[in-house]
This record gives C-alpha cells, structure tokens and sequence, in this order.
C-alpha cells in the first residue's frame, strides 16, 4: 500500500514538474508548434484538398467507369481517368464562373464609375444646405495643388517605387516559397488519391498492433462515419449553393432587377460559407441595386427572407437529409468557433465535426441512460 502512494506521489510531482516547464517555456513550445505547423502545411492541406476531391472523383470510378466492362478490372486506369475527370470539371466550372463574371463585375464598374459624378453632385448640394461646400474642399485639396506640391507627391511616388526595387527580392522569395508549397500540396494530394487503400491499412494494422481489438473496431466505425458526415455535408453545400443561386436567378430575372447574373453567382458563392455566407450575398446584392434604384434594394431583401425562408424549411432539410443532424444551436456555435480559429476553412470544417462529436455524445448518453433504467426521466 505504501509503495503504491509512493508511486502515485512519483506521478504527481512528474506531472507538476512537466506542467511547470512547459509554463515557463511556453513562448519557445508554442513557437516550434507554429513551425512545425507551417512545415506541415503542404501535407495538412493536401490532405485535406485529396478528401474533398475525393468525393466526386469515387462517383465516376465507382459509378460510371466502374460500370464499363473492359475498366472494371483496371483500378489503376479507372482511378486515373476518374481524376482526370474531377479536374477538368472542376476547371470547366472556374472557367464558366470566371467568364461570366469578369463581364458582369466589368460593366457594374462601368456603371457606378457612370453614376459616382450625379451622387457626388447630389451629396454636394445636400452638403451645401448643410453649410459644407464640398467642391470647394475637393478643388484645394485635390485639383488646387501647386507645383512645388505635385513634385513633392511624384518624388514620394518614385521613393515607394524604389523601395519596391530594393525589397523586390524579398517579393521574389516568398512567390518561389509559396509555388514550392503549393507543388508539394499537389504532390501529397496525388499520393493521398492514388494510395488511399494502402494507407488505410497501414493505419489499422498499427491499430490493431497497438491497441486492443474492442477498440480498434470502435475507432473503426468513427473514422467511417466521420468520412460519410464530411463527404455528405459537402456535396450537400455544393448542392445546396447551386440550387440557390438559380432561384435568384429566376427571381430576379421575372422582377427584371439589374445585375441579374453578378448577384445570383455571388451568392451561390457565399453560400458555401455555412449559416453567414447568404446573408453577405444579400449585402452586397442589395447595395448595388440600391445605387440604380432604392425600391427594388428593398424589394431584393424582402425576396432575400422569403426564399431563405423557403430554402431553409424545404430545400435545406432535403438536401442534407441526415447528413448533419445537429441542432441549430450547436450549427451556430460551430460557426463562431471554426470562424475564430480557421476562418472560412473553420466553417466548413467545424459543422460537420461538430456533427460527429454531437452523435457519438448522444449515443454515450443514450446508452447510460438505458444502463441505469432511467428512460422515464427523460
């Protein structure tokens, strides 16, 4: 007995003794954890980019070319062929995305550029009731500049021009580091795809060897279920932004509201951004509308809550199905706190792994409940 509260004692003092180093170095711990990080980061986002593609790309080996009798029994080609495909799909969508785009932000710049002297005009004369004489001001400021002064703003130009000389090999630096990166993300991506079999059984087969089988199978079923909530959740966005993209697009096409197509493809856009994303779509969509006519900004807001509305009782439910099944609540939280940590990339990591932990807890629960006979409480 006393060898044994020796020994606990032996442990505590260790851990105190562990928790008080890594206190007084945690500056120096946390900073090789954010440079390890950063050292990771090709295979972290590679990882990550060789799962999302994953998705589409296990259809059309599985499901299209899995289905021609003379590639059925070639997994190499079939694998190859389905990832050619995923990428020209995925450059055929940027490509349509972008050249419908470009035009459209094109002429809407045009447009406001057309407008910005009537509004200036307009708040000039709304200054000028005011007491504020705005030409006056732009016209000293701006126009009335002396020589002596437009040599001094040239010479501040050529000074940050030559500035930009000097540095330009710190430029040229971080451009090569980052297409080095980039290339090693693709190459983990590739690797990741092409090897996906093997690494899983490599991963279980240390698992097994390490860990006992009970929970070997447990982490087993996790793992599976996690990967069928994050490939779900993202097929059902995707989906999701599409179909909301082209009911404002109908929308505003039968209200005949100007920046038709800018304004829907934005938003399909933003919508892959859980929870926030649609709602930045209707800013935007809404102020640019506001600049060509008040009255139909308000009545692209009050389209805006009706189809969100419509989207979110009877389009979201049935697209994502049983893909997530978390409240609304804990759907929020995970926003705030994928948002705070990652960002964007937080987001749409967060929800579904939320999903995953909000299940497993549920079932922890579910099944204590039973053990102890208290299903009546409840």
């Amino acid at each position: 007995m006393e060898k044994n509260k020796r020994i606990d004692y032996l442990i505590i003092g260790v851990i105190l003794i562990v928790v008080y180093i890594v206190l007084q170095h945690f500056g120096s711990i946390w900073g090789f954890f954010l440079k390890l990080l950063g050292i990771l980061t090709p295979f972290l986002f590679g990882s990550a980019l060789a799962f999302i593609l994953n998705v589409p790309m296990r259809f059309f080996e599985n499901k299209v070319f899995g289905r021609i009798k003379p590639l059925k029994k070639h997994d190499t080609l079939r694998r190859i062929l389905a990832l050619i495909v995923t990428l020209a799909l995925i450059a055929l969508v940027v490509y349509i995305v972008t050249s419908l785009l470009v035009p459209e932000i094109t002429s809407t710049v045009e447009g406001i550029l057309q407008m910005l002297p009537k509004a200036l005009e307009k708040l000039d004369a709304f200054l000028d009731e005011k007491g504020y004489d705005l030409g006056n001001y732009l016209q000293t400021t701006i126009l009335g500049e002396t020589p002596e002064q437009l040599r001094e703003r040239l010479s501040q130009v050529l000074d940050y021009a030559l500035k930009g000389v000097i540095y330009s090999t710190g430029v040229i630096g971080s451009m090569y580091s980052s297409l080095l990166q980039f290339c090693f993300t693709l190459m983990f991506t590739f690797f990741i795809l092409f090897s996906k079999e093997r690494l899983a059984r490599q991963f279980c087969k240390a698992g097994y060897a390490y860990l006992s089988e009970k929970r070997m199978d447990r982490l087993r079923e996790i793992a599976s279920m996690t990967q069928r909530t994050f490939a779900s959740f993202i097929t059902g966005q995707c989906l999701e932004a599409v179909i909301l993209g082209v009911l404002f697009f109908l929308a505003m096409s039968i209200f005949k509201m100007p920046y038709v197509l800018l304004i829907s493809v934005f938003i399909a856009i933003m919508a892959l951004i859980p929870v926030v994303g649609a709602w930045i779509g209707c800013i935007v969509g809404a102020l640019l509308i506001l600049m060509v006519n008040p009255m139909q900004a308000l009545g692209f807001v009050i389209m805006f809550i009706i189809i969100q509305q419509l989207e979110g009782n009877l389009i979201y439910p049935h697209v994502m199905g049983n893909a997530i099944g978390l409240p609304s609540i804990w759907v929020l939280l995970a926003v705030v706190l994928g948002d705070g940590l990652l960002g964007v990339i937080g987001m749409l990591l967060f929800i579904p792994l939320t999903s995953v932990i909000y299940t497993l807890f549920r079932e922890k629960v579910n099944r204590r409940i039973g053990e102890r006979g208290l299903e009546g409480k409840v």
